[in-house]
């Protein structure tokens, strides 16, 4: 299958990274041409085992990009305007028959009504963690039968297994994900348990990281803004507990900055001593209790 992956940045690099490993010729499209090289460098040092140089093209060219290709990928960064509007470009580029599917969280269904063929369109999203493999293919209201199939075949050549769901916000994955995690720090805020044990008792096993552990690898900004975003569109259920505000504040946003519910040393989170001792210092104004 030849497949366009629109968009050089984290999300367009593992796009590519996967495509390939399936067998899938790539042309991987960005205006920036810096990070098309880059990224075909990067996805070169973790493909070792294969010779890429024959199987993916880059290029600043939309058209060229997009011209013969039996999927199109994006994985730009631009809201529902932007990728309406350029998803409403490629489509002057490509077969009748080209599937068009973007990668986001926003609603596929706003994105596809710019097509002339909407029923082409259909979303993907990768859900955390990536170990898990499940892949949301999210449903537009316009999404026929066949391209819903032909997304679903993709991602098993893509070694993920398909999670189909109608186009809403927060899919499936996501909300269920977050309506856990808000639990979680509610249960935190309220002294009724201390954050290893909050996470102990969502998972049942030492062997699994829980929700707060998983909220601090995804980061707490991004985990915040998803909150908001369900609030608002959804209910008061997601609205995010004074706690998480508080702890983005403060610059403490998980794994990547060292701290956030737990603090995070070589790639592992605190044990529940170390946690203790953190919570007890003089000045910490945390209510984990």
């Amino acid at each position: 299958m030849n497949v366009a992956v629109l968009g050089a940045g984290p999300r367009g690099r593992n796009a590519t990274r996967r495509c390939l490993r399936a067998g899938h010729e790539v042309r991987l499209y960005d205006s920036d041409a810096h990070a098309v090289m880059d990224s075909i460098d990067a996805v070169g040092q973790r493909l070792p085992e294969r010779e890429i140089s024959d199987h993916v093209d880059g290029t600043t060219g939309l058209q060229s990009a997009v011209s013969g290709v039996d999927l199109v990928l994006d994985t730009t960064a631009g809201d529902v305007d932007e990728r309406r509007e350029l998803l409403t470009e490629v489509e002057q580029f490509v077969a009748d028959e080209t599937i068009l599917v973007s990668e986001t969280e926003e609603s596929v269904t706003a994105v596809a009504t710019g097509l002339e063929r909407p029923g082409r369109a259909a979303g993907l999203h990768f859900v955390e963690p990536a170990e898990s493999g499940l892949v949301e293919v999210i449903l537009a209201d316009q999404t026929t039968d066949a391209t819903r199939e032909r997304v679903r075949e993709f991602v098993e050549e893509l070694g993920g297994v398909p999670l189909a769901v109608r186009d809403a916000p927060g899919f499936a994955a996501a909300r269920l994900e977050l309506a856990e995690l808000v639990e979680a720090i509610r249960v935190v805020e309220s002294g009724v348990a201390t954050v290893p044990d909050a996470d102990l008792a969502a998972t049942r096993t030492e062997e699994e990281r829980g929700p707060l552990a998983r909220a601090d690898e995804r980061g707490l900004d991004g985990v915040l803004e998803s909150l908001d975003r369900l609030a608002s569109t959804l209910d008061d259920r997601f609205e995010p507990p004074a706690l998480l505000r508080q702890r983005v504040a403060d610059g403490h946003l998980g794994k990547s900055t060292g701290e956030g519910f737990y603090v995070w040393k070589n790639g592992e989170p605190s044990s529940a001593a170390e946690l203790g001792q953190r919570d007890a210092a003089p000045g910490d104004d945390s209510d984990e209790g």
